[in-house]
């Protein structure tokens, strides 16, 4: 029969396009070749918006007037014609003269006679409704109502794969934000946002422990808490958010007005509009560390089912599984980074005060001198000038000292935004690099390099540190300093790179370079061959540089001049 053959082959082709909409697309095309209809239309359910959307189609009237737009019909069982009607309802319509029929809207001229069979999800939910038109009068049978059907049941499993590869993605997307965030904040934007466009909900709210009050504090919410972040929480037990925090058990509700633990205290929409509750706990080693709560509201269509699922429940759980994985990753990197900076403190404290006593013993020696030389009857003009230089000198060194010291301590104290990485790299070069220099400045800005997410203050203090310290080593010659997507052979010094997107800094210069065995350690604090400082300009970069998740390393020749590079996550 032609009409096997064609599903036949049809289904022969959409199992391997993995692209879904060009997959509903082929669907369109093979019913309106096997049933000989003028035009077939696949009209999508949005829940959020409580109606259809006409998004694939085949026929010349679709192909004219319609394709490439997202025609929306009221889903209403009296108001919405024919495919409105099926979507409500989840029956099957035919007419053999759509003119008798009273719930037909005249969405093309030519058509007569009309098929309209739902699409239904897992569930058994409505997703879709499959309509096939025809020019002429009766031109559709049971065998036809049939094959539509048929059609209908392979979208059916095309528009679940759709949902299974968006959750999927969401999934990815999570993991990739454990990577690429640098703070608490950042990741639970990042999941708060993917959580939105793959579950569909009208508000949502993340609840974490804050151990000094033994409370669940609000951390991020998308609806009308948003302004109250930081400032409301839920005690252990207290509502529903506050049960499945303490319980680290997820909570599923319909009307969850009616549950014995529903309180209301602080929810995203007047509690008599709330329809659907869903929290799963964020368990961190066993122990419930928060929640991430999803509310759908009530809506004003009673044909639109907006229940949370199953399939709702494990994707939610799998996110926050996923969150709590990176929140453990971010706090450990910070107590590590606390850590190292609390050893290299007390060693960056005993050479400072060594350095610092130097300086303070040859003040000491100018105040005295100074004394002997005003008790003089004559003032000699010439060592007071002498003295004075020597007092402006040592003060400066201390106050340079006391500047690395701070710079050291608050390298890790990141306040991130997402911004141009170019436009900071320019302005940091021109700052820095004299007006009038012999050396030469070649800067090289890459074309559409990705914008970062970082803090500007820092950064700009790592970078110029390394320009500097470049300038310090060439009185004559060439400094570059470059933009652009990691390349693969920086990337290569990553370990465990996975792919994920890298920009670059490199800072070149053609003066003696850095000999091998120092490569490995002129990042460490106090290391220096240098007479000035104390050696932590390049230990204050790595530290910069490491708290934004990067890298940074030196990869020039000795003797071909020094290459610095910093390796940055794209946003």
């Amino acid at each position: 029969m032609p009409s096997v053959a064609a599903l036949v082959s049809l289904l022969s082709r959409v199992a391997v396009e993995q692209d879904c909409d060009k997959a509903l697309q082929e669907i369109a095309l093979s019913a309106l070749e096997a049933t000989n209809s003028r035009n077939v239309i696949i009209a999508q359910m949005n829940d959020a918006e409580g109606c259809l959307e006409l998004r694939h189609g085949a026929g010349p009237e679709w192909e004219k007037h319609v394709r490439g737009e997202e025609l929306q019909l009221e889903l209403n069982e009296a108001e919405g014609g024919i495919v409105a009607y099926v979507a409500a309802t989840g029956s099957s319509l035919m007419t053999g003269n759509v003119a008798e029929e009273p719930r037909y809207i005249n969405l093309f001229e030519t058509t007569r006679s009309e098929i309209a069979v739902p699409i239904r999800g897992p569930y058994g939910r409505i997703r879709a409704v499959l309509n096939l038109e025809s020019d002429q009068l009766d031109a559709f049978d049971e065998n036809a109502r049939q094959l539509a059907e048929a059609y209908a049941l392979i979208a059916g499993m095309i528009l679940e794969r759709q949902e299974s590869q968006a959750r999927e993605e969401a999934l990815v997307q999570v993991g990739s934000a454990l990577d690429t965030t640098l703070t608490e904040d950042a990741l639970i934007d990042q999941v708060m946002r993917v959580a939105g466009e793959v579950l569909r909900f009208q508000a949502s709210s993340i609840f974490l422990h804050e151990p000094a009050t033994d409370t669940f504090v609000l951390r991020g919410s998308i609806g009308r808490l948003r302004e109250r972040v930081g400032e409301i929480s839920y005690a252990r037990g207290e509502g529903c958010t506050g049960w499945v925090c303490d319980k680290g058990q997820p909570m599923r509700l319909d009307h969850p007005q009616k549950d014995p633990r529903w309180r209301g205290r602080f929810v995203e929409f007047p509690q008599e509009e709330i329809a659907h509750f869903l929290a799963v706990p964020i368990v961190s080693r066993g122990r419930s560390i928060g929640a991430i709560r999803v509310i759908r509201q009530e809506t004003d269509n009673p044909y639109l089912d907006n229940r949370f699922t199953d399939s709702d429940q494990r994707v939610l759980q799998a996110i926050a599984d996923q969150m709590a994985t990176g929140l453990e990753n971010i706090r450990n990197v910070e107590k590590m980074l606390r850590s190292e900076r609390m050893v290299a403190w007390g060693e960056l404290s005993a050479k400072s005060s060594h350095m610092i006593g130097n300086r303070v013993f040859a003040l000491k020696g100018d105040v005295n001198e100074l004394e002997h030389l005003l008790a003089a009857a004559q003032l000699d003009r010439a060592e007071l000038r002498a003295i004075q230089k020597s007092l402006e000198t040592n003060v400066m060194r201390v106050e340079e000292i006391l500047q690395d010291f701070r710079d050291f301590l608050t390298a890790t104290q990141l306040v991130p935004e997402r911004a141009n990485l170019n436009k900071l790299v320019e302005e940091t070069v021109r700052e820095v690099f004299p007006r009038r220099s012999p050396v030469e400045l070649q800067l090289e800005l890459g074309a559409d390099v990705p914008e970062v997410v970082y803090d500007p203050k820092k950064l700009r203090r790592a970078l110029s540190e390394l320009i500097e310290n470049s300038l310090n080593y060439i009185q004559e010659g060439r400094l570059k300093v470059a933009t652009g997507e990691a390349s693969i052979e920086n990337l290569s010094r990553l370990k465990g790179w996975a792919g994920k997107p890298f920009v670059q800094i490199e800072v070149e210069d053609t003066g003696p370079g850095v000999r091998e065995e120092q490569k490995g350690v002129i990042f460490q604090p106090f290391y220096s061959s240098r007479v000035k400082g104390m050696g932590l300009g390049l230990s204050i970069v790595k530290g910069i540089v490491d708290a934004h998740g990067g890298h940074v390393f030196e990869a020039g020749q000795e003797g071909k001049g020094a290459k610095f590079v910093i390796l940055l996550p794209a946003a």
